[in-house]
């Protein structure tokens, strides 16, 4: 029985000793200035916390013993925006370290960066949206605008142009509008009948007759 449980512990050491062999470190370099202290608040993670390492004085960061395999590296500053990196760490290649950019929207398109890492910051990280402002030209982007308008082209615009057309149009438009409104215009259905060749429908007399 004793001797089972020592082959336990020594087989258990052995994989602990296979294990470290096969581990890696992931070394980078971040470049912030001009923020006195940022390294304090800076965390440096691999596999969303499976692996982590701190930033140092000069920006340089070290995480240690990870094992062969493919691993997302992101720097966490709550005062900036800094692009991850994706590292696979090859098992038979001795450990061979290669970097390429995370594109989530297009995973397959390989775009490789140069190791060791070399982070720098895109942005500052907003925690509150920029207040709009007003400007004059919001007002000609309402949809109200072009309905408040057109009524006022219509009124004060075309009379204008009607005024300015040649005197014969003006005619013909004017004989036009007196036909709509003149009320001993011929009915339409005898028009058609008269089109069509029918007989004429006898019209009524106005008069109304007297009688004897």
């Amino acid at each position: 029985m004793y001797w089972s449980i020592l082959l336990g512990f020594i087989a258990i050491w052995y994989d602990d000793i296979l294990a470290s062999e096969s581990a890696y470190d992931i070394r980078g370099q971040i470049a912030i200035s001009n923020d006195p202290g940022w390294q304090t608040r800076t965390l440096i993670s691999a596999n969303f916390g499976e692996y982590y390492g701190y930033a140092q004085q000069n920006g340089s960061f070290v995480i240690p013993n990870v094992k062969p395999g493919s691993y997302i590296v992101e720097v966490l500053n709550p005062n900036y925006i800094i692009p991850p990196v994706r590292v696979e760490i090859s098992s038979k290649s001795s450990g061979r370290i290669r970097a390429r950019k995370v594109d989530y929207v297009q995973p397959n398109e390989v775009m490789l960066v140069k190791y060791p890492l070399t982070f720098r910051v895109t942005d500052r990280t907003n925690f509150f949206e920029k207040r709009e402002t007003w400007h004059i030209t919001d007002v000609f982007s309402s949809p109200m605008v072009p309905m408040l308008l057109l009524p006022v082209f219509f009124m004060l615009v075309l009379p204008k142009i009607k005024d300015m057309q040649d005197p014969e149009t003006k005619k013909e438009l004017e004989d036009a509008s007196k036909m709509m409104s003149n009320p001993q215009m011929p009915d339409m259905s005898d028009m058609l009948t008269s089109l069509l060749g029918g007989t004429k429908k006898p019209k009524k007399s106005s008069s109304s007759k007297i009688r004897r």
